[in-house]
């Protein structure tokens, strides 16, 4: 064969991913659609000879079924005349590496039936989320019926290849299975729709110009990028980007150059050898999931290679995994290892009831953008992260009526229950459900109420990230002209208030001693405590009687000279959404000790205002975004409109309320953001013990149904 026959079947393979997180709210799906999506179809659609292979995740599917028809319309129509291409996947577009078996079929048979109800066809493809690949995949995705997905090149060139060598398909194999694998481009993905449109498609003949059969080149990334991300919108439709890109491509089908789906490719080509890919993702994946300074040299390291730096050297620069996010994370380790466990009770609830349900909203809570974070903004979305939480909860709870009845219950599950190498102790009832780390002084960091699907003590410690230092220098406009991995905006200048770095994990039920003198002024300046009990390693005990469950810990707390032992108490029961924390201090030690004893609490009401307000406890600044202290009370209460709910403390002595708002700084697509996480409140005791003498008192918290004007 000779190089004018082999110049006559080059090809172009297009994919765009199309994917919005479960729990995105509305008008962000419909800025997506009327900025994105409808235009990008009517701009192919004029093209007809163009042709792309499209990947729509579930959750944005059913939201362009029921909101946007004439989108759904029009990609029926390019489906059934062979222009357009729709890959498979996980429903709710998964990590598949880090779900059940069970849970990854189930994931994966969702869309590909929805696909077929929807246009008539089954996917042979898919797109596997955020391009997560362990070889373990192989005999999952043959047993699901999956024959192809795209890659990046750089899972190839961590391979051995060379740049050369990624112009087609390969397969691979693990177990006995086969899939056929596709190596999409990093220059690619840099270049549409950033750079020039002849810069882009000089790029193509580039790689499209080797003595092979059919030398492909491949562009594998986000729709997003084509109207969502910053100037993206102006650049690609108004400028009229795409539409040159694909006048372009037409242009040159005079000198051999097609445009085919992954499918009709795979048909005509043959594979370019067998390859066996590392356990890998995008290389930018690499370093979000290093730990902040890791992350930052190798931020340095992947710049230098984009302007020509050490090339040779790429293939070999590894990075982290997506797994360390379960390290960089505790949230996302704990709701991971949480989803597990529900995971565990909808399959054994579904063997002797309907699972229809019980598993969607498992798969639901199992969409991979709040396990994560690198320059979307992922795990610190605290909407992502309820709605995540709300599908677990539902999904839980419609499994513990099957197995353990309508209500009446209690139940106590004791083990290394988030991988830590430590007991953690979760407290469930029909209404209610505790988390407590015995090993971390008993802090408490699930409060969820199951059958309302509402967890209030997600919050999110606030961390170091590798992108922070950069964020005093940022500035400027994006005008769709470079990739947002390039490029650092600040929205909000406030943003440069939230850098704060919490030295522990942010949870409640944390107990801390102030000198005596401390004023509750220095205490919200977070003034250094004595002692606490964060880190202690302490015993428990758990009892169940009547439907109710007791869970007890005494922790020491060493001042100096002084020794203080905590003994705390959490007592729930069945048909209440209330629980009740007892506390007693002893003094053990020679001297006498005065001071400020502190209970902490961490509860996230999604936004510090926004129909969210606080009431009592001498409180006179009713937003939660305001840090006060509030004269001495007795009590207070938190409003909720937003989920119709109020939530309550009570105590038997009088506290003065400390609160503040905990914000993070983040980085999203948009650019560096400051976000509401959680209200602190920290509830202030005088203590004046004598050796030997201790003290006692307790608070109450429970919740109740509320609408604006009036509880229910």
């Amino acid at each position: 064969m000779t190089a004018a026959s082999h110049r006559s079947g080059r090809a172009l393979v297009l994919c765009f991913h199309n994917h919005q997180p479960v729990g995105n709210f509305d008008f962000v799906l419909d800025e997506a659609t009327r900025k994105s999506y409808r235009p990008f179809l009517q701009t192919l659609r004029r093209y007809p000879d163009v042709k792309a292979t499209l990947h729509y995740t579930g959750y944005l599917l059913d939201w362009l079924v029921r909101n946007a028809p004439d989108v759904v319309e029009l990609l029926r129509e390019m489906v059934a005349s062979g222009q357009v291409e729709l890959l498979g996947g996980g429903m709710y577009e998964p990590i598949l590496t880090l779900l059940p078996e069970r849970d990854r079929q189930g994931q994966l048979e969702g869309l590909s039936s929805r696909l077929a109800e929807t246009f008539g066809k089954r996917p042979d493809g898919i797109w596997l989320a955020e391009r997560v690949w362990e070889p373990g995949l192989v005999p999952t995705l043959a047993a699901a019926g999956v024959k192809y997905l795209p890659l990046d090149d750089y899972h190839f060139l961590r391979a051995g290849l060379t740049v050369d060598e990624l112009d087609g398909v390969w397969l691979t194999e693990s177990d006995g299975e086969t899939l056929k694998v596709f190596p999409g481009s990093e220059a690619l993905r840099y270049l549409i729709p950033f750079g020039g449109v002849d810069e882009s498609l000089a790029a193509i003949d580039r790689m499209t110009a080797r003595d092979v059969p059919c030398p492909a080149a491949i562009f594998a990334d986000d729709g997003e990028k084509f109207g969502v991300w910053p100037g993206t919108h102006h650049s690609v439709y108004e400028e009229g980007w795409l539409a040159r890109f694909f006048e372009g491509i037409q242009a040159r089908q005079a000198d051999g150059l097609v445009t085919m789906t992954f499918g009709e490719y795979v048909d005509r080509a043959p594979v370019r050898g067998r390859i066996y890919l590392p356990t890998c993702s995008y290389i930018e994946m690499g370093e979000w999931s290093l730990p902040s300074k890791q992350a930052a040299r190798f931020d340095e390291l992947l710049r230098g290679f984009r302007e020509g730096n050490h090339p040779e050297l790429k293939p070999f620069a590894q990075g982290g995994i997506f797994r360390n996010f379960l390290r960089k994370y505790e949230e996302s380790n704990e709701l991971h290892k949480r989803m597990w466990g529900v995971s565990a009770r909808v399959e054994a609830a579904a063997a002797t009831g309907d699972g229809a349900s019980m598993r969607r909203d498992l798969y639901s809570a199992q969409s991979n953008d709040v396990y994560w974070h690198g320059v979307f903004g992922g795990i610190y979305l605290n909407h992502l992260r309820e709605a995540a939480w709300t599908h677990l909860l539902r999904a839980e709870s419609a499994a513990d009526r099957i197995l353990c009845g309508e209500g009446g219950w209690t139940q106590a599950i004791k083990g290394d229950l988030d991988a830590d190498g430590g007991a953690e102790l979760l407290l469930k009832t029909p209404e209610l459900t505790l988390m407590f780390h015995p090993h971390d002084g008993g802090a408490l960091t699930e409060i969820s109420l199951p059958r309302r699907g509402v967890a209030i003590g997600h919050t999110l410690t606030r961390r170091e990230e590798a992108y922070h230092a950069r964020f005093r220098q940022a500035g400027g406009n994006f005008d769709g002209s470079t990739s947002i991995h390039d490029v650092l905006i600040l929205k909000d200048p406030s943003v440069l208030d939230a850098l704060q770095v919490d030295p522990c994990r942010r949870a409640s039920l944390r107990e801390a001693f102030y000198a005596e003198g401390t004023t509750p002024e220095e205490i919200l300046a977070d003034a250094e405590p004595l002692c606490a009990t964060a880190g202690c390693e302490a015993g428990t005990a758990v009892s169940e009687q009547g439907g109710t469950i007791l869970f007890t810990q005494e922790a020491p707390m060493c001042c100096g000279r002084a020794s203080l032992t905590v003994e705390k108490s959490v007592e729930a029961k069945a048909g209440e959404e209330r629980f009740l924390v007892r506390y007693e201090v002893v003094n053990h030690g020679k001297e006498t000790v005065s001071g400020i004893f502190s209970s902490e609490w961490n509860l996230n009401f999604l936004s510090g205002g926004y129909d969210r307000w606080i009431e009592g406890g001498g409180s006179h600044d009713v937003s939660l975004s305001g840090r006060e202290v509030a004269p001495e009370g007795s009590a207070f209460k938190i409003f909720d409109v937003w989920r119709k709910i109020s939530v309550g403390a009570r105590s038997d002595r009088p506290f003065t309320l400390v609160r503040y708002p905990v914000e993070t700084a983040s980085l999203s697509e948009a650019g560096a953001e400051k976000i509401h996480q959680a209200v602190c409140l920290r509830l202030l005791f005088p203590l004046h013990l004598h050796p030997g003498e201790s003290a006692q008192f307790s608070v109450t918290w429970d919740v109740a149904s509320f609408v604006q004007g009036g509880e229910a």
